[in-house]
C-alpha cells in the first residue's frame, strides 16, 4: 500500500488549504509548517519528501530539514518559487545550508496535479507506520495543538429545493486538516484540553449566527460537542455561562452530540440535553450508525435533529443497506417531530438517493467544502 507522506513548508494560505484537501483526495498525506514552532509536528510526522516554498525555507526552516537528514536518507526537495516560469528537474542548487537533495523547481501558482506527479517519481514508500495520534502528540507536547486550531463552516441545505438551511462548523488543524476531531480530541488528550477547544469553537458559532442575523441571512448554526464534556461541570458552566449572555441567539444555536469512543452516561447526557433546552439550546445526534448511537439509546436524548453518518449513507447508496432500514430511522426522527439529515452527499447520484430516503437536509461536497468564516460574513473581524 502507497504512503506517500509530504511535508509543505509555506505560508498559510486559500492556496496551502486548497493543495492539502487536493493531494489528500489523492491519498498523499500532508502535513504542514507555517512557523518553527511547528517543527515537533513536522518530525513526528516523518515526511518522505518535501515541498518547500524559496522564500521560506531561506528564512527560517533551513534547520528543520538538517534534522531529517539525522534521522532519514537525504529526502528529495521540491522547491516551490513565485518567480519561477518552468519546471527543472535534477537541479543542482542549494538554499542555505540545506543538504537535502532539490529534484525540482515549481513555479507558483500551479496546478495539484504537478505536483503529485513530482511525488510519485521521487517519493519513496516508508515502511514505517505513522500515526496521527504521535502528531498530535507531538503538537502538545509543543504547546502547538491550539494555536494550530481553526474553524471552518460547512452549508447544510434542504433537500426540497437546495437552499442554505444551516452551517456546521469543524474544527480543523491548520497543519494536516485530514485529521478529524475524532482523533484530535480522543482519550488520549486531555479533556481540559478539548474543553478549551470546543469553547472556542462555540464562540466563532455565536459570532456567526448574531453576524448572520445582522446581515438578514438568519440560519442556526451547529457546533459539535463530545457527549463526555455533558459530565463535565467545567464545561457545563462555561456553556451556560455563554447562553445566558447570549439569550438573543435563541434557536440559532445547534449542538451536535458526537460519541466516537468514550461512552458517556446517557442519562446524565439526556437531563442536561434537556437544561440546555430550556436556554435556547438546540440538540442534534451527530453521526447516527456509527460508535455506540442507536434508536434505544439516544431515545432518552430530547433532539430535534438526527444526522445519518455517511458511512451508512453510501452503504445503503451502495445497495449494502436496504431503504427500509434508513427508511424507519427517518420515520422514527419524524414522529418525534425531528428533522433528519443525510451526511456525504457529494455527487447527483448521493442527492437522488437521499431524496428517495425522505430526509429532509442533506450536508456534503456536492455543495461546496468547509470555508473560513470571512467567506459568510463580511467584515468579519468587525463583529462581535
Amino acid at each position: 500500500m502507497a504512503n506517500k507522506r509530504v511535508l509543505v513548508i509555506d505560508e498559510e494560505s486559500a492556496f496551502t488549504r486548497f493543495l492539502q484537501d487536493d493531494l489528500e483526495q489523492r491519498e498523499i498525506s500532508v502535513a504542514c509548517v507555517y512557523s518553527p514552532g511547528d517543527e515537533n509536528g513536522a518530525t513526528a510526522f516523518a515526511p518522505n519528501v518535501i515541498v518547500a516554498d524559496n522564500e521560506m525555507l531561506c528564512q527560517s526552516n533551513v534547520g528543520l530539514l538538517s534534522k531529517f537528514d539525522r534521522v532519514e536518507r537525504k529526502l528529495p526537495l521540491v522547491l516551490m518559487t513565485g518567480t519561477e516560469t518552468k519546471l527543472r528537474h535534477g537541479s543542482v542548487a542549494s538554499v542555505g545550508t540545506a543538504h537535502s537533495q532539490i529534484v525540482a523547481t515549481i513555479a507558483k501558482p500551479f496546478e495539484p496535479n504537478m505536483l503529485a506527479e513530482l511525488i510519485d517519481q521521487y517519493a519513496e514508500d516508508s515502511q514505517k507506520i505513522n500515526l496521527d495520534s504521535e502528531y498530535i502528540t507531538a503538537l502538545i507536547e509543543s504547546d502547538r495543538l491550539l494555536d494550530n486550531l481553526v474553524v471552518e463552516f460547512q452549508s447544510k441545505h434542504s433537500l426540497t429545493d437546495d437552499r442554505v438551511v444551516g452551517y456546521e462548523a469543524l474544527s480543523r488543524l491548520k497543519t494536516r486538516r485530514a485529521i478529524s476531531p475524532a482523533t484530535i480530541f480522543s482519550a488520549a488528550t486531555e479533556i481540559s484540553l478539548e474543553i478549551e477547544a470546543t469553547m472556542n469553537v462555540i464562540d466563532q458559532v455565536m459570532k456567526l449566527a448574531s453576524s448572520l442575523r445582522k446581515s438578514r441571512k438568519s440560519v442556526p448554526v451547529s457546533f459539535n460537542c463530545s457527549a463526555i464534556l455533558l459530565t463535565q461541570s467545567d464545561f457545563l458552566d462555561a456553556l451556560f455561562a455563554r447562553l445566558h449572555k447570549a439569550r438573543n441567539l435563541r434557536g440559532s444555536v445547534i449542538m451536535e452530540i458526537t460519541e466516537e469512543n468514550r461512552v458517556a452516561n446517557i442519562k446524565v447526557v439526556a437531563e442536561v440535553c434537556r437544561m440546555l433546552g430550556h436556554h435556547g439550546l438546540t440538540v442534534s445526534i451527530d453521526d447516527y450508525g456509527t460508535g455506540q448511537s442507536n434508536l434505544d439509546r439516544i431515545a432518552e436524548i430530547p433532539f430535534a435533529e438526527l444526522k445519518m453518518d455517511k458511512e451508512i449513507f453510501w452503504a445503503f447508496c451502495n445497495n449494502r443497506v436496504p431503504i427500509a432500514v434508513l427508511s424507519s430511522i427517518i420515520d422514527f426522527c419524524h414522529m418525534r417531530g425531528a428533522k433528519t439529515v443525510v451526511e456525504g452527499v457529494e455527487t447527483p447520484f448521493h442527492l437522488e438517493k437521499a431524496r428517495l430516503l425522505g430526509a429532509d437536509q442533506g450536508q456534503g461536497f456536492y455543495w461546496g467544502r468547509a470555508v473560513p468564516p470571512q467567506y459568510l460574513v463580511k467584515d468579519w473581524q468587525g463583529f462581535c
